[in-house]
């Protein structure tokens, strides 16, 4: 069994991958990972380790381990799945893409580039304006060929938290994830602290990756908007462009990168 794993900033991103072809997608809470019995649960959802004598591969995108993450979350995620044996493997999209990587100094975050990959593998001729809503909200431009940079924007509950470290009220989402957010121009418009905040965040955020994505349109006419992410439902339909939004794009870069090096 070949697992693929997204350390993000939040949450630990788990899929089976076999064939390209994800499967028994599973988000742990970084909190959950603190113990092997509270993250057990988690786990046999994804991986379903009854019989799996041979083991199990585990392929971990290539990027720093978050904060929240701690420094013994994979001795954690070992002694959950004990006795099955575990195999500890990177996968790094940036190690031949597939498409050129623009960029001037150091190199972007391979999160960033496996969706790209995700993207470019399924209309290898076609642009695309990449939103990834996670713990910070990229934008990024993608041209036949070429990956061509971005934006990299505080995401949603970053911003939340920090407001709420400065004393005001928290503002989350609702019980099945969706961010509070009017149309038009009484979005801008708070009659309240609440309101104000929604107006501060989940409204003007909207409105920036709207501005970034329609400059990427005036570089890249042809460009497809595709979303992504824990959040990608805050922003489909940003702009009035037609959108397509696929939470997984990251994994799925993943798991098409580690079907065609493996083949």
């Amino acid at each position: 069994m070949n697992l693929v794993l997204d350390p993000g900033g939040t949450r630990l991103k788990i899929a089976r991958a076999e064939g390209g072809r994800l499967d028994a997608v599973t988000h742990i809470p970084w909190e959950a990972l603190s113990t092997a019995s509270d993250s057990a649960p988690y786990l046999a959802n994804a991986t379903d380790p009854t019989g799996e004598a041979e083991g199990i591969n585990l392929y971990v995108l290539n990027r720093p381990d978050p904060p929240a993450a701690g420094p013994h979350w994979r001795a954690t995620f070992t002694e959950a799945l004990s006795p099955v044996e575990l195999t500890w493997n990177t996968i790094d999209p940036l190690d031949d893409p597939g498409f050129e990587v623009v960029y001037s100094d150091g190199q972007p975050g391979s999160d960033r580039i496996a969706a790209a990959v995700a993207c470019q593998r399924r209309d290898p001729g076609g642009s695309f304006i990449i939103i990834d809503a996670g713990t910070c909200i990229t934008i990024d431009l993608l041209s036949p060929g070429k990956w061509r940079g971005g934006a990299i924007l505080p995401g949603l509950r970053l911003q939340a938290q920090a407001m709420k470290q400065a004393g005001l009220p928290e503002l989350v989402p609702d019980d099945h994830h969706n961010w509070p957010a009017a149309s038009a121009a009484n979005g801008a418009l708070g009659t309240n602290t609440l309101e104000a905040l929604t107006a501060g965040i989940a409204f003007a955020t909207q409105k920036s990756v709207e501005a970034i994505a329609a400059e990427f349109k005036a570089l890249d006419p042809c460009s497809q908007v595709i979303i992504t992410g824990g959040d990608a439902r805050h922003f489909d339909g940003v702009g009035g462009w037609l959108t397509f939004a696929d939470p997984n794009m990251v994994l799925q870069g993943c798991a098409t990168l580690l079907n065609e090096r493996n083949s």
